[in-house]
């Protein structure tokens, strides 16, 4: 598997890498890793008076400038990580959708960098963050049926010309993790605020829960600051 970053998404302020993971058994999250969201979603609450807080954290405005320069309005399509994040604050608790999913979810609100996976079985190399030129095929998670993507907007795109995510917003339906899925590929993804060392840890912090409540093995592919 190939991982590519267009030059026009680093122009836009976009910092993308990924990790291959094989081997990986995905099923329900336990109880320790609950338990681990849990205590970080408490620790969200206590950093963050309100979702106005969360709004103006420097990362998160990092995020929403991205997006306004792609043509898409952000209090409209909210960056991934402002909505966990809110989603923390609100429930003190993030949403349970499965072993891998939870733990990256986890990566998330600790790191502000925004994390995806796909079942790497079911797309096809090189995967390219790039501008869209609007014909490509894009089938939301949750959906049966594709949409139309709107040019100039950025996102993840397989060899066959399937949107694996648009923006870092909405993934695609036929690259989900399931309990079915045996190898996957990780994308995580920051802006130029986010320090080198930030994604550094963002990386490792994600290799060492995947593996520890999913298994398998992991292989960092691509990371924003290699040459």
């Amino acid at each position: 598997m190939r991982f590519l970053v267009a030059q026009e998404c680093l122009d836009l302020g976009l910092r993308a890498g990924a990790v291959v993971f094989r081997d990986v058994r995905v099923g329900p999250a336990g109880p320790e890793l609950r338990s681990e969201i849990a205590r970080e979603a408490q620790a969200v609450k206590a950093r963050f008076a309100g979702p106005a807080s969360v709004r103006s954290l420097p990362e998160v405005v990092a995020f929403q400038e991205i997006l306004r320069k792609a043509g898409v309005n952000p209090r409209k399509d909210q960056p991934s990580v402002e909505r966990l994040l809110t989603a923390a604050l609100k429930r003190g608790d993030l949403p349970a959708i499965n072993s891998l999913v939870d733990a990256y979810n986890l990566v998330s609100i600790r790191s502000t960098c925004s994390l995806g996976a796909h079942d790497m079985d079911r797309i096809s190399s090189p995967v390219e963050l790039r501008l869209l030129s609007g014909r490509e095929s894009f089938t939301p998670l949750g959906r049966d049926t594709s949409e139309p993507v709107t040019a100039g907007e950025y996102g993840y795109v397989d060899a066959a010309g399937c949107v694996l995510c648009r923006l870092d917003i909405r993934q695609a339906e036929f690259s989900k993790v399931t309990d079915a899925t045996v190898n996957a590929l990780l994308i995580i993804e920051g802006t130029a605020s986010h320090s080198p060392e930030t994604l550094r840890q963002a990386f490792g912090e994600a290799v060492e829960l995947v593996v520890r409540y999913c298994g398998g093995k992991a292989e960092v592919i691509a990371f924003p600051y290699d040459k």
